[in-house]
């Protein structure tokens, strides 16, 4: 990844940067699971105004922006292009178990030409697992192909919980504008999925 956020990193500034023709992703965010002490929370960065373009060379399956167990961190105003994976994927606890992927905001972000038809099981804005109070809203959608299976414009992906998906424009992806696999106490208003 062009720029890591690890375990303890809180309150820090990813803004204004152009991350281009890299071997993986983008941008990663991860700090300490649920279990953890507190002092490896990593949350409450700001992700901002980032051209991130030409990811994935090497290894295809690198994400633009990558926030594992990480809360209340904004991800806003990212231009996120020509990628063989997902654009922003959000969460890293399969099913209901407790995760630390808590009010996350991802918000306004411009995403397309992602998958280019190489991996599957993906999409332009991919959530996983109990994320309460997190919102993706206001973002633009477009141009999301998956070899397979997937390639979902907001993909809400097994125990994907408590996430408010509002006023997205999604359009020309392969499989559809939002998919949920499982999951719970979910609102999906004011879309338009095209």
């Amino acid at each position: 990844y062009g720029i890591e956020l690890a375990d303890g990193c809180r309150d820090n500034r990813v803004t204004g940067n152009e991350l281009a023709h890299l071997a993986a992703g983008g941008i990663r965010m991860n700090g300490g699971a649920a279990k953890s002490p507190e002092s490896l929370r990593t949350g409450e960065n700001l992700v901002a105004d980032n051209h991130l373009h030409h990811l994935g060379e090497v290894f295809h399956a690198g994400v633009g922006i990558l926030s594992q167990h990480a809360d209340k961190n904004r991800i806003v105003h990212n231009h996120i292009h020509d990628a063989y994976y997902t654009g922003i994927s959000v969460g890293w606890v399969w099913g209901y178990a407790e995760s630390v992927s808590k009010n996350n905001r991802i918000e306004g972000n411009h995403i397309h030409d992602v998958g280019r038809g190489l991996l599957s099981d993906m999409g332009g804005i991919y959530m996983l697992g109990v994320s309460p109070g997190t919102v993706v809203r206001g973002n633009v959608l477009h141009d999301i192909e998956s070899f397979g299976y997937g390639g979902w414009g907001i993909y809400t992906d097994e125990g994907s919980t408590g996430i408010t998906i509002e006023k997205n424009l999604v359009y020309r992806t392969k499989s559809g504008g939002f998919h949920q696999h499982y999951g719970k106490d979910n609102i999906v208003r004011n879309n338009i999925f095209a």
